[in-house]
């Protein structure tokens, strides 16, 4: 798989699993996995940091509210926080 625009080449099946992984350990506690992989991005893609904190921020808009959605249909919301 070859990015273009950052001038990447990697094997299509690395981000994927990545994605897998960090997804299969975060869902879990209910976060968003952006901070995980940043340094994915910016070590092993090479991605500079303006399109890389672009990236986590569409992942967050997301996830956020997904997690939010899931805690509500399963009423463990508290929502007197």
């Amino acid at each position: 798989m070859y990015f273009e625009t950052a001038g990447i080449e990697v094997a299509p099946w690395i981000p994927p699993l990545v994605a897998l992984v960090v997804s299969f350990f975060t869902s879990m506690g209910g976060v968003s996995g952006a901070f995980l992989l940043l340094p994915f991005q910016m070590s092993v893609l090479n991605f500079t940091s303006p399109s890389v904190s672009a990236t986590n921020f569409v992942f967050n808009i997301v996830a956020i509210p997904s997690g939010v959605y899931r805690y509500l249909k399963e009423g463990r919301m508290a929502w007197p926080l």
